[in-house]
């Protein structure tokens, strides 16, 4: 065990997935998160780590790390120390035949925690509702949530019939829970001077149907990460107690009537009420993977999850954020060439 430490110290330097966050109100300090904790470390320091994590990938050696990054060796050697002593290096390999089906769960739904949790402070929402983008971007984000929640249940029926038994039947129900749900968000478009027509007929941006693509690729090949999937985006739903508040804002923003998002708030109310974000902890026991290559093939995918929802915020700012751009998003058939 000893050799082992030492070769994990010694080795070039890979951590494990970390997160660096910054807030308004705090700008002298950085939060470092982390599978076992998170971290407060001075803005400074951030900086300096930011500046070698890109090259710590396990195939460089410390002095190049040092170059690359433009800080003095001896510096990058105090921050790969510190951050060892945190216990931040990658874990070394288990064969897979030694990892429990509860310890998998558990770091599974660690990973999904902290991704969710990502996914709820820098989502598109939180520039809707604090006024920081335009009525026409704002009314964009509502567009691709329609059509995000239009696809989900189809889905999820992928993942219902590459599963069997308890399973199948649990995925069954979610998509039958979540058929119809993107009708709320068209009321709440109509309200903002859309036509139903116009809702119905216009077409996805590109990172929203990567999202649906990703998800289904996931759910064909491990059905059961649908629960973590769950996990991830409906904990990005609203809660009760914030919706008022909400609805408020996105009325003085973006002048519209206080009602406009109504509907919407009414579809983020029933899937709290039916519980989709708790799946994966109510249905822990369903949560089985048959080898290391698919449970790793299952962690990157969440993973690429989540980063296709980064990029569809990037997406909509850009698209409906342009002046010119088809508003709602026309599909090209062979009669517009």
């Amino acid at each position: 065990m000893r050799s082992e430490n030492n070769h994990r110290e010694t080795a070039p330097p890979k951590f494990i997935h970390n997160l660096l966050t910054n807030y308004e109100d705090e700008p002298d300090v950085t939060y470092l998160t982390v599978s076992h904790g998170r971290y407060e470390i001075p803005r400074h320091e951030a900086e300096e780590f930011l500046k070698i994590r890109g090259f710590c990938t396990g195939h460089a050696k410390v002095e190049d790390i040092a170059r690359k990054g433009g800080l003095p060796l001896e510096r990058t050697r105090q921050i790969i120390e510190s951050l060892t002593e945190s216990d931040m290096l990658r874990r070394p390999w288990r064969p897979f035949e030694s990892l429990s089906a509860d310890e998998i769960q558990q770091t599974l739904r660690v990973a999904t925690n902290l991704w969710a949790q990502q996914l709820r402070e820098t989502h598109i929402a939180v520039e809707v509702f604090n006024g920081e983008v335009s009525r026409q971007v704002a009314v964009g984000w509502l567009l691709e949530t329609y059509h995000y929640i239009r696809c989900f249940p189809a889905a999820l029926e992928v993942a219902a019939a590459a599963a069997t038994g308890t399973l199948h039947h649990v995925l069954q129900t979610y998509a039958e829970q979540e058929r119809g749900h993107e009708l709320f968000v068209e009321q709440s478009l109509c309200r903002l001077g859309l036509s139903a027509e116009e809702v119905r007929s216009s077409v996805p941006l590109v990172t929203t149907r990567l999202i649906d693509l990703l998800m289904r690729e996931l759910f064909r090949d491990t059905p059961c990460a649908a629960l973590l999937v769950a996990a991830m985006v409906e904990a990005d739903d609203f809660a009760p107690a914030e919706l008022p508040g909400l609805q408020a804002a996105f009325a003085r923003h973006h002048e519209v009537d206080a009602e406009c998002l109504a509907p919407y708030f009414r579809h983020s109310q029933i899937d709290a009420d039916l519980g989709h974000a708790k799946l994966a902890d109510a249905h822990a026991h369903l949560l089985r993977w048959h080898s290391e290559a698919q449970l790793a093939r299952t962690v990157n995918r969440l993973h690429d999850l989540k980063h296709a929802f980064d990029a569809q915020k990037l997406e909509i700012k850009a698209y409906y954020g342009r002046v010119g751009n088809y508003f709602p998003r026309q599909r090209v058939d062979y009669f517009s060439i």
